[in-house]
């Protein structure tokens, strides 16, 4: 029996530092399928960097180059790294319609699903619960409040040297809330299969030890 755990929610809900968390409790493996939409979003910036919003004929020029998810969280295109932070202001900017396309979502999934294909995994993203992982052991949905999110988005780039303006940040977040959900393709949603968590108080421990606590207990129950 499978025992994958699928992580859903917004930007910025701490959604990826609680899954590397429960990820080395549990012993699986992490996997963030953001960074797999951020590199074909960072390629594309890196080919056209004045587009404010993607081009689809463009765009099918990227996805014809692979993508592979490399243990450790190291994401190669094409069978490289890409010299474009993955977090550049650029990449927050466009990634969410770049998301948005299906034949982007249909690679990155492909990829996702060949990975958890060899082992259980901890799956981090915003469809994975619904889309991606159907049928994973657990699924959790970690939200937080906005203004925590932004500042958390913030703090996170200054410490990668990239300065960004609060209200710019906060403003592009809610933008990908209502891009992301709204989508026509597998949007972000949480089911009656999900797990509800509220991540805003700072520290994530209280998350955490719940995640580990119902996910030990379905083990002990599972047939």
């Amino acid at each position: 029996m499978r025992r994958d755990l699928a992580i859903d929610g917004p930007s910025g809900s701490g959604k990826t530092s609680v899954g590397i968390r429960v990820a080395a409790e549990l012993g699986l493996m992490l996997v963030d399928s953001g960074l797999l939409y951020r590199v074909f979003t960072a390629a594309y910036v890196e080919q056209f960097p004045s587009d404010r919003c993607p081009r689809s004929d463009r765009l099918s020029g990227i996805l014809e180059r692979c993508i592979s998810y490399e243990p450790g969280g190291t994401v190669l295109f094409g069978g490289c790294v890409l010299q474009l932070s993955l977090h550049d202001p650029k990449v927050d900017d466009l990634v969410s319609p770049v998301s948005a396309v299906p034949q982007v979502r249909a690679a990155v999934n492909r990829e996702l699903r060949r990975i958890a294909s060899f082992q259980d995994v901890v799956m981090v993203g915003r469809d994975i619960g619904t889309t991606v992982l159907s049928e994973a052991f657990l699924k959790v949905f970690i939200t937080a409040d906005p203004d925590v999110r932004a500042r958390r988005r913030v703090a996170q780039l200054k410490r990668q040297g990239i300065l960004v303006d609060y209200d710019t940040v906060l403003a592009n977040m809610k933008e990908r809330d209502t891009i992301d959900s709204s989508r026509e393709d597998s949007p972000l949603r949480c089911t009656d299969e999900h797990i509800r968590l509220d991540n805003s108080p700072d520290g994530s421990d209280g998350v955490v030890q719940t995640i580990l606590s119902e996910y030990r207990r379905r083990l002990e129950h599972a047939v």
